[in-house]
C-alpha cells in the first residue's frame, strides 16, 4: 500500500511540474521579458536569404525556473512597425520546444513615427517541421551565450 501511495504522489509531483512548464510555453516575448528574470542579451546579424537585407537579430535570454531557460530572437522589419519573434526554450543546452510568432505595432500618429508600446501577435507558428529549424537555431544561439548563463539553463 506504501509503494502505491508513493508512486501516486510521485506521479502527481511529475504531472504538476509538466504542467507549469507547458504552461509557461504559451508566453510571448513581450511576456516573457515583463515575467522573468533576464541573464543575457547579445544582437547578432540576421541576413535575409538570396542577398536580401541585414537586420539586428536582438536575443535575449531569460531564467524562467529553477533549470529552464527561455531564448527570446526579435527580428524588426525595414519599418520597425512590424517583424518576428523566435521563442525557444532550453535545458542543458538542449532544445525542449518553440516557436514563431510574427507580430506588428499600431502607428499612433500619421507620420509613423510614434508607435504602440505593446505588440499585437498572431497566432503562434508551430509544426513539427519548424522543430528542427528551430533546434539548429538554438544551436547557433548556443556558442554566444557566456559560461555563467549556461550554468544556470
Amino acid at each position: 500500500m506504501k509503494n502505491v501511495l508513493a508512486l501516486l504522489f510521485f506521479i502527481f509531483i511529475v504531472g504538476g511540474c509538466t504542467t507549469k512548464i507547458t504552461d509557461s510555453y504559451k508566453y510571448t516575448g513581450y511576456e516573457i521579458k515583463n515575467k522573468f528574470k533576464i541573464l543575457q542579451s547579445f544582437t547578432i546579424d540576421y541576413e535575409v536569404e538570396n542577398g536580401g537585407p541585414v537586420f539586428d537579430n536582438e536575443i535575449s535570454i531569460y531564467k524562467l525556473d529553477k533549470k529552464n531557460c527561455v531564448i527570446v530572437s526579435q527580428i524588426d522589419g525595414d519599418s520597425g512597425v512590424y517583424g518576428t519573434e523566435t521563442i525557444l526554450y532550453f535545458f542543458n543546452s538542449k532544445f525542449l520546444t518553440g516557436y514563431r510568432e510574427n507580430y506588428s505595432y499600431t502607428v499612433l500618429n500619421n507620420e509613423g513615427t510614434l508607435k504602440s508600446k505593446i505588440p499585437k501577435y498572431e497566432k503562434h507558428m508551430i509544426n513539427n517541421k519548424n522543430f528542427v529549424e528551430l533546434e539548429k537555431e538554438l544551436q547557433n544561439y548556443i556558442k554566444y551565450i557566456n559560461r555563467r548563463t549556461l550554468n544556470q539553463c
